[in-house]
C-alpha cells in the first residue's frame, strides 16, 4: 500500500514539475488536469483552463490537424504534430505537440497532451534557412537562388516563346577598394551599390548577388537587344552616384556581360557560361564596358584551354604542392589539426591560387585525380609527422563533389589509410552541404561506410549553400565549419549584428546535434573573443596562421616550441 502511494506521489511530482506543458484530456477534448508549466507557457492560471476545450488554445490554421491528432490518439495511437498555441496575451508560439493515450484495462479513457515550446528553435531554423536563398550582406537572392530562378524563367520562356536576358555585373577595381580601405568599408560599398542597382533596374528583373563583387540580373519577356541596352544604361548611371567616405568621393563603374535566351543557349549552365565569357571580354576591353555574347572563340577561351592543358600535366610533372593551415582549440590555442590545401606551382605563372584552377578542374573532371593526389599526399605527410613523435594531430582533406560521387571513393580512402599506416581517426574528410544533399540516400550510405573506416567527417562552408536542416541531423558528421563570410563581420562593436545572430544560432544548433563547431576565416582578436563567448570550440584563420608549406607547419608542433 505504501509502495503504491509512493509511486503515485512520484508520478504526480513528475507531472506537476515537468518543464514542458502537460494536459490530460477526456473524450470530448476537455482539459481535466494541467501542470504548473501552464502559466509560463501560455500565461493562464490552472483554474482558467480546467474543463475548457484544448482546441481553444490552438491557432486557427492548426485546429484541423490537432483535432485529427486527438482522434487518432483516442484510437490508441500516439502521435505528434507541430502547432501554434495561443498565449493569454493573444500572441502565438510554436509548439511540438505529442499525444499519448491513457489506457486502463485495455481501454483508452483519455489523453496526455505534452506541448514543447519550440519557438526559439524555429527562429534559429528560420535564420539558418534564410542562408539557403539570400545573401546576408545585401539581402539579395544568392547564387543558388539565382540558378533556381533562372531555371524557372527558362521553363516559362519555353512555353511562351519569349526571350530573356542573363546579365553579369562585375564592379570594376573592387579588389583595390578592399585592399586600400579594408573589407568592412568594401562591404558597406557593396550594400550601397546593390541599392543603387535595385533603383536603376526599377523592378524590371531579378537582381542577385552571384559572388564577391559580382551581381547577376534575370530579365524576362525581353522584346529585343535594344531594350536590354537601355535598361543597362539606366542602372549603370545609378551606379555612378558617388560613394562618400571620409570626405572623399568614390565613383564606381561596372563591366557587364550579357547572354540571351534562346540565341545564346537554352540551359542554365550555358547561359551563365556565355554571360561570363561576355563579361570577361568586357573587362579585357577596359572598365565600364558592355558586351553581348558572341559565338566566336576569344582570348579568354584560349587561355582557359591552355590552362586546362597545363593542369593535366601538373601531377606527372610534380607541380602540385600541399600547404597546411592549423586548426586550434579556442580555449587554449592548442593545435588539433591541419587543413591540407592544394597549390599549383605553374612553370610560367608561378604559384597559382586554388580559386583560379579548382573551378576549371571541377568543370573538366580533373578534380578527381587531383583530389586523389591530395588524399594520398596528406596521409603520407601525417605519417611523416607521426614518425617525428607527433601522434595526436589530425589532417583535414577537402572532398569534391565528383570524388564523393565516385563509387571508388571509399576504397581510395581505405587504401590511403592502409598504405600510409595512419590511424584513421586522425583523417578528417570535409564535405560541402551541396555534395551531401545532391543524393541524400547515397550520401548517407557512403558517409556511414566512411565512418566504419574510422575517419571523421566535417561539413565545410556551412551556410553558403542550401542548408537542409531536416537532413543535417541524420548525417553522421563530427565537425561543422562556419563559413568565413559570417565570421568576417563579427566585432565587439557589432555584437548584435545579423552575422552574430547567425553564428550563435549555428553554434547552438551544433550543440543540439552533438557536433563540434569550427569557425574559419578568423582574422581579428575580437572575432576570436566573441566566438569564445558564443561557445565555439575550434578555430582556423589568418590570425592563427596562413596556410604554409609542411616544413613551416612543423614549427607549430608543440615539440618544436
Amino acid at each position: 500500500m505504501m509502495e503504491t502511494k509512493n509511486r503515485e506521489q512520484m508520478y504526480k511530482l513528475l507531472f506537476e514539475q515537468h518543464p514542458d506543458l502537460i494536459f490530460s484530456l477526456d473524450f470530448s477534448g476537455q482539459i481535466t488536469s494541467v501542470n504548473q508549466a501552464l502559466s509560463k507557457a501560455l500565461g493562464y492560471g490552472i483554474d482558467e483552463v480546467i474543463h475548457t476545450n484544448i482546441i481553444n488554445y490552438i491557432a486557427c490554421e492548426y485546429k484541423n490537424d490537432v483535432e485529427l491528432l486527438i482522434k487518432e490518439t483516442f484510437d490508441g495511437k500516439s502521435g505528434q504534430s507541430p502547432a501554434k498555441m495561443i498565449h493569454k496575451s493573444g500572441e502565438t508560439f510554436d509548439f511540438c505537440l505529442i499525444t499519448i493515450p491513457i489506457i486502463i484495462d485495455e481501454n483508452v479513457i483519455g489523453i496526455y497532451f505534452i506541448s514543447k515550446n519550440i519557438t526559439r528553435q524555429r527562429e534559429y531554423e528560420k535564420k539558418i534557412t534564410q542562408l539557403a536563398c539570400y545573401d546576408p550582406l545585401t539581402g539579395l537572392p544568392n547564387r543558388i537562388s539565382f540558378e533556381k530562378r533562372l531555371s524557372k524563367a527558362i521553363e516559362k520562356a519555353m512555353g511562351s516563346k519569349e526571350k530573356l536576358a542573363v546579365i553579369f555585373i562585375d564592379i570594376d577595381q573592387f579588389k583595390w577598394i578592399n585592399e586600400s580601405l579594408g573589407h568592412q568599408i568594401g562591404d558597406q560599398i557593396l550594400q550601397f551599390l546593390s541599392n543603387r542597382l535595385l533603383e536603376g533596374i526599377g523592378g524590371r528583373g531579378t537582381l542577385c548577388r552571384f559572388t564577391g563583387d559580382e551581381f547577376t540580373l534575370i530579365v524576362e519577356n525581353v522584346s529585343d537587344i535594344q531594350e536590354i541596352s537601355e535598361l543597362v544604361t539606366n542602372f549603370t548611371k545609378s551606379l555612378k552616384t558617388p560613394y562618400l567616405f571620409n570626405g572623399q568621393e568614390f565613383l564606381m563603374t561596372a563591366s557587364i556581360g550579357i547572354s540571351m535566351y534562346p540565341e545564346d543557349g537554352a540551359a542554365v549552365e550555358t547561359l551563365i557560361k556565355n554571360a561570363d565569357i561576355a563579361l570577361h571580354r568586357a573587362k579585357q576591353r577596359g572598365r565600364d564596358g558592355l558586351e553581348f555574347y558572341e559565338g566566336e572563340m576569344n582570348d579568354f577561351i584560349v587561355k582557359r584551354i591552355e590552362m586546362e592543358r597545363d593542369l593535366r600535366k601538373a601531377i606527372p610533372k610534380n607541380e602540385l604542392e600541399l600547404f597546411y593551415q592549423p586548426q586550434v582549440f579556442l580555449d587554449d590555442g592548442s593545435l588539433i589539426a591541419f587543413e591540407a590545401l592544394v597549390r599549383w606551382n605553374h612553370p610560367k605563372l608561378g604559384l597559382v591560387s586554388p580559386a583560379q584552377f579548382i573551378p576549371l578542374a571541377e568543370e573538366t573532371g580533373l578534380i578527381e585525380p587531383i583530389g586523389k593526389w591530395v588524399l594520398y599526399t596528406a596521409c603520407n605527410q601525417l605519417k611523416k609527422w607521426n614518425k617525428l613523435g607527433v601522434t595526436n594531430i589530425s589532417i583535414s582533406v577537402n572532398v569534391s563533389g565528383r570524388q564523393f560521387q565516385n563509387r571508388e571513393f571509399v576504397y581510395q580512402v581505405r587504401d590511403a589509410i592502409l598504405r600510409t599506416g595512419i590511424e584513421p581517426q586522425y583523417l578528417h574528410l570535409e564535405l560541402t552541404e551541396s555534395i551531401m544533399i545532391e543524393n541524400v540516400q547515397y550520401s548517407l550510405a557512403i558517409m556511414k561506410e566512411l565512418k566504419l573506416l574510422g575517419v571523421k567527417l566535417s561539413v565545410d562552408d556551412f551556410g553558403t549553400g542550401y542548408s537542409s536542416l531536416s537532413y543535417l541531423k541524420d548525417f553522421p558528421i563530427d565537425i561543422l565549419k562556419i563559413d568565413r563570410s559570417f565570421i568576417r563581420n563579427l566585432s565587439s562593436a557589432s555584437f548584435d549584428s545579423s552575422d552574430a545572430s547567425i553564428v550563435q544560432a549555428i553554434i547552438t544548433m551544433c550543440k543540439g546535434l552533438s557536433v563540434i563547431p569550427l569557425a574559419e576565416g578568423i582574422e581579428k582578436e575580437d572575432q576570436m573573443n566573441l566566438l569564445r563567448q558564443y561557445g565555439c570550440e575550434l578555430a582556423q584563420g589568418y590570425l592563427i596562421s596562413k596556410p604554409v608549406p609542411s616544413r613551416e607547419a612543423e614549427l607549430l608542433f608543440p615539440i618544436a616550441k
